[in-house]
């Protein structure tokens, strides 16, 4: 009578243990081990916890190995850098967005500063010339034999080292113009993207 009694409880533990989730891992050979209790093999490896169904409830990793380790941070900082650079140009789009109306003028705004930098070469050739006509007068001073005197020597490396210094101002001066028409090349080519050909040349 006691043992009809009891049964009932054994069914419903029993009922209970089939329906528990399943632990499984491999070992070192590859072989899956499964049990309703972590096996103590898996206890320093990656292993899943399975539903009675077999769906994958908890995943958890093993320890990584110092190539693991090393290629996951790898990995890590690429992913922060594309972050980076892809919010970075997400802002430069809406900058863009907003300094102009239309794509005229990022025209207009591209040759103004051209023109400003042509200026500045101008100038500086102007500069050059006149230095070079100083110089010239000053060397036809020069002696046929003999040293010159001090003060002509002087002046013409004082003129010399100013010519110097004024082609690398040219030249800088060029530098930048290309870069100024490298710039708004992009931009506009980016622009014609965000809004499309036919609205950038409308207001917005």
């Amino acid at each position: 009578m006691r043992l009809l009694r009891a049964l009932p409880v054994l069914l419903l533990l029993n009922g209970t243990a089939s329906q528990a989730n399943t632990f499984c891992c491999e070992d070192n050979s590859g072989r899956r081990v499964c049990s309703d209790a972590l096996p103590t093999i898996c206890f320093d490896r990656a292993y899943r916890e399975l539903s009675p169904g077999g769906r994958v409830v908890w995943e958890v990793e093993g320890p990584l190995s110092p190539e693991q380790r090393t290629r996951r941070n790898t990995e890590l900082r690429a992913a922060r850098e594309r972050a980076g650079a892809e919010a970075t140009a997400r802002r430069r789009d809406q900058v863009l967005l907003e300094s102009y109306a239309n794509v005229s003028e990022l025209d207009r705004r591209r040759d103004r500063e051209l023109a400003n930098v042509d200026g500045e070469i101008r100038a500086a050739r102007a500069r050059e010339t006149a230095l070079r006509e100083q110089l010239a007068t000053f060397t036809k001073k020069l002696p046929a034999n003999g040293n010159p005197p001090k003060a002509l020597q002087e002046n013409i490396n004082t003129l010399e080292s100013e010519i110097n210094a004024i082609q690398s101002v040219i030249q800088g001066k060029e530098r930048e113009s290309r870069a100024i028409t490298e710039r708004f090349k992009a931009d506009r080519k980016r622009y014609v993207e965000l809004v499309g050909p036919t609205t950038s040349t409308q207001p917005r």
